[in-house]
This record gives C-alpha cells, structure tokens and sequence, in this order.
C-alpha cells in the first residue's frame, strides 16, 4: 500500500488538492501496478514561514 505525501503551502483551494490527488493516485496506481483503493495521499500544509531554500525563507 503506497502511501505517498505531499508538502506544500498552505492555501490551496479544496478542489485543486482534489484533483493533484486524484492525478497521483491514477499514476501511482499505473506505475507501482496496485489497484487505486490501495493508494493513501496525505497532504501536509504549512505556511510560508517555514519553507527555505538555500538557507533563505522562501
């Protein structure tokens, strides 16, 4: 069972996580040949704040 997270800024609309959900899942399912039900999609939203890169806050 693939269980697969996503980290990302908070402030992304229900239907937008609906739909990347749902594109994951159709891939994950494809490439890793398990059945769509057997895929678990955990998104993990945080704000701007925490997020750096190179050692800058993004």
């Amino acid at each position: 069972m693939p269980i697969i997270t996503v980290s990302l800024f908070s402030g992304r609309s229900q239907r937008e996580k609906d739909r990347l959900a749902e594109a994951i899942t159709q891939n994950a399912s494809q490439i890793l040949k398990v059945d769509k039900k057997e895929v678990i999609i955990v998104f993990r939203e945080e704000p701007h704040g925490n997020w750096y890169s190179e050692g800058v806050r993004i």
